[in-house]
């Protein structure tokens, strides 16, 4: 297990990332990675997201991560 700290990128909070772990995963800079919350545990899970081709373009991927992002007070808000 490896120790991180969350800081302040713009408007966002950040983790960095070890190299190991995401070159294990066959992850780069750019790369989509998907984010669950188990709240009963209290824990994030990271995925890394594969996109084939003929299923759901990468443009597709970004414009729903820009929604999610934006909205996310909204649909927090609707969930409750």
């Amino acid at each position: 297990m490896e120790v991180r700290k969350v800081f302040k990128a713009g408007n966002s909070s950040v983790v960095s990332l070890p190299f190991e772990m995401l070159k294990a995963l066959g992850l780069k800079d750019g790369s989509h990675v998907s984010v669950e919350l188990n709240r009963e545990k209290r824990e994030l899970v990271l995925k890394p997201v594969v996109v084939k081709s003929g299923t759901v373009s990468l443009d597709f991927v970004r414009l729903v991560d820009k929604l999610l992002i934006d909205y996310d007070f909204v649909l927090r808000r609707l969930s409750k």
